[in-house]
């Protein structure tokens, strides 16, 4: 039996599930490592050439999220929210 909650917030996410918490954490994790090395990278990318292929390839908009620290903040709250729900340390 998986324990699950809705998140509460604004926008519609998937389920919290207890059953996959300690895995989501750690995807989580390593999320937040690749964005924070990406925001170092992402400088560059915003140059003309790199903002066409962002547009181009899809990746801009979350590119630029990153650079604004939105997307870490974002992970951070997901991973709160998934220890608080499932009573994690």
């Amino acid at each position: 039996m998986s324990v699950q909650a809705w998140a509460t917030t604004g926008s519609e996410r998937h389920p919290v599930n207890c059953a996959t918490a300690e895995g989501d954490l750690r995807a989580i994790a390593s999320e937040k490592k690749h964005a924070e090395d990406k925001q170092l990278e992402s400088i560059a990318a915003i140059t003309p050439a790199g903002a066409l292929l962002g547009l181009v390839t899809g990746t801009e908009q979350k590119r630029l999220q990153m650079l604004s620290g939105d997307y870490i903040q974002q992970l951070d709250a997901r991973a709160a929210e998934i220890k608080e729900t499932c009573n994690l340390n």
